[in-house]
């Protein structure tokens, strides 16, 4: 109550003022309504008045009842200026497209995450270390079949050498007996060997 009670002793000249319009416009309208109805009567007791001043009498009044018209507005309006009402929002009745267009959610598409390169030299290291445990176990296979052809060489060589020594001494043998055997006296050693050496006379 007590702002309401400054804000008029603050506008106190601004509310005169507003007053005096206002009582200005109701006794203009108070004026025409009184000049309105002896309208008739003047242009009826003067009917030999000019025509001209006729019309240009006519076009004052409806200037004069046009201005009173549009005062009557803004007393009507508080003395603002008429805003433009806001266009009226249509009802879904009235809605000529149907009911609202649905809802489009975007698709985020989220893509996999690319292998790091860390990860890489570790595959190339682990792959050259593959191909090297390969390479070894070849070359060891390698070298264990040299080692068994170099033995199953060795073991011919030998065999080889052995049998031709057997062969020399059978041959040096038979060669040396039949040298003694040539001789008389190494044969009646041999004689007397085989009856000394050999199985007795009652189990021949």
């Amino acid at each position: 109550m007590d702002e309401i009670l400054d804000w008029v002793v603050k506008h106190s000249w601004t509310l005169v003022i507003i007053a005096g319009v206002i009582a200005q416009v109701i006794k203009a309208i108070r004026g025409q309504k009184d000049e309105e109805p002896t309208a008739p009567a003047d242009s009826a007791d003067k009917p030999f008045a000019d025509p001209e001043l006729s019309e240009r009498t006519r076009r004052i009044r409806e200037d004069i009842q046009r201005k009173i018209e549009e005062r009557r507005r803004a007393m009507g309006q508080g003395g603002y200026e008429q805003h433009s009402a806001p266009p009226p929002v249509p009802d879904a009745a009235e809605n000529p497209y149907g009911n609202p267009p649905p809802l489009v959610r975007e698709v985020v598409v989220e893509r996999a995450p690319e292998p790091t390169r860390a990860a890489t030299p570790r595959l190339e290291q682990q792959r050259h270390a593959e191909i090297l445990e390969q390479q070894a176990a070849l070359v060891e296979k390698m070298r264990e079949l040299e080692l068994m052809k170099a033995a199953a060489v060795r073991r011919t060589e030998f065999e080889q050498q052995t049998a031709d020594t057997q062969t020399a001494d059978k041959v040096a043998a038979r060669g040396a007996l039949l040298d003694d055997l040539r001789h008389t006296g190494a044969l009646r050693r041999a004689f007397v060997l085989r009856e000394v050496l050999g199985p007795p006379v009652a189990l021949r």
